[in-house]
């Protein structure tokens, strides 16, 4: 009699490893909770390049190529450079879980000293340098009423925005003739070089990419905008590196108020008005989460800009009315918001 261990009966080697190789395969099949998966981790990137794509082919389609016209992409060079410069500095407040929406308003304010200055000096240096400053110091106020007087960073960013646009308007109300350039030729460089538009934003972009990405600065600051409480017990100075990410972003804007009224050439009452609309969207339209923290992306500024500019002038170009195109940026806005919504459970604030 053969035993039971006798009896058993001895697979080919060849036969174990096609089974083998076949449950692995197995394994290996997507399904379609996978790829839902994969949809929702990666969703911001969807939406910033998805975006783009679509952008590019259903106005190249309707606008029968004139949105990609000699006339039409100078255009859009002249419109992209400020809003990329205002949007990837903000990006740094935005990134460690602040607020601003006096964007528009400190362009407003840069812009109506950057004519008095000009016209004064003549000198297009001193026109920079003093738009750098006044918007740093409007950056470093709002800031620092947020962090050491505890003030929510809208509210304080509000406070700014009255302000820069009281005082633009008392200007603008009490001259009689309109404010602008004496010598529009002096800022040409800003207004009609385009070659220096797309030179400044590629190097803007470069050394914001290095701070936001490789220094302790970006690092911190997106780490605080996941939770302020486990940065700061990392070691991190959250005040510091919440009062340098303001920094970074009012020397960006002050850049950009020049390419702004440059393009302008005149200052009003609604110089830079909704700026600060502009940037959100923007910023939204490339993906970032206005929670911040460590999905922050500075490509999000970059291909959000570049979107929304490809957006209003497709819209314009194919014949929508001025309010309707208000109107589906408002839609989108909202629309991409409750995408990209992410409810986070880190503590936002450290103890009082």
């Amino acid at each position: 009699m053969k035993t039971d261990k006798e009896k058993k009966v001895l697979i080919p080697a060849e036969a174990t490893v096609e089974e083998t190789s076949a449950e692995c395969v197995e394994k290996r099949k997507f399904t379609g909770a996978d790829v839902w998966q994969f949809a929702k981790s990666q969703k911001n990137s969807l939406i910033r390049y998805g975006a783009f794509v679509l952008v590019l082919i259903v106005f190249a389609i309707t606008t029968g190529g004139k949105l990609f016209s000699t006339y039409n992409m100078k255009s859009i060079i002249s419109q992209v450079t400020p809003l990329l410069i205002m949007s990837v500095g903000l990006i740094f407040v935005f990134a460690h879980g602040g607020m601003d929406i006096s964007v528009g308003a400190v362009v407003g304010l840069c812009s109506l000293l950057s004519v008095y200055v000009l016209n004064d000096t003549g000198s297009l240096f001193l026109v920079l340098l003093t738009c750098i400053a006044v918007s740093v110091a409007c950056y470093i106020i709002n800031g620092g009423s947020s962090i050491f007087f505890k003030i929510m960073s809208t509210i304080s960013s509000l406070a700014i925005m009255f302000a820069a646009r009281g005082i633009v308007t008392y200007n603008v109300s009490r001259t009689e003739d309109t404010i602008r350039f004496s010598d529009s030729s002096l800022v040409k460089l800003f207004s009609d070089n385009y070659g220096f538009m797309i030179a400044s934003c590629v190097i803007i972009v470069l050394i914001c990419k290095v701070l936001f990405d490789y220094t302790k600065l970006g690092k911190q600051a997106k780490a605080t905008g996941d939770n302020p409480l486990g940065a700061a017990q990392s070691g991190a100075n959250v005040n510091l590196i919440k009062m340098l990410c303001y920094v970074v972003a009012g020397v960006c804007v002050g850049i950009a108020s020049v390419f702004a009224i440059a393009r302008v050439g005149s200052v009003s009452e609604n110089m830079g008005s909704g700026r600060e609309m502009d940037v959100l969207i923007a910023l939204i339209l490339g993906g970032m989460t206005l929670s911040g923290g460590t999905r922050s992306k500075l490509s999000a500024a970059v291909i959000g800009s570049i979107t929304y500019v490809l957006l209003s002038n497709g819209l314009s170009i194919s014949g929508v009315p001025t309010n309707y195109i208000s109107l589906v940026k408002g839609i989108l806005f909202l629309l991409i918001v409750v995408l990209t919504l992410r409810q986070s459970r880190n503590i936002r604030e450290l103890p009082r």
